[in-house]
């Protein structure tokens, strides 16, 4: 199940780049919250302290770019 997200949050965030590159942002900040939430999930399982950092960062970005793309 570990590796079934991580590549759930790799695809997730790939996607999302591609999408906000392209101007579907509000799509494309959605995909990249599962992404990041992805794998936020797995650096608390692992106890990866610097990919929880960078993917609350992150996490953080995309809702603040939601919040842009859909209420601003």
């Amino acid at each position: 199940m570990r590796e079934f997200i991580s590549w759930f949050g790799t695809f997730a965030s790939i996607l999302g780049s591609f999408l906000v590159a392209m101007q579907y942002l509000q799509i494309g900040y959605v995909a990249f919250i599962f992404g990041s939430a992805s794998w936020l999930y797995i650096a608390y399982i692992t106890d990866n302290k610097s990919l929880l950092v960078l993917n609350t960062t992150f996490f953080v970005a995309n809702i603040i770019g939601i919040y842009n793309a859909f209420f601003a």
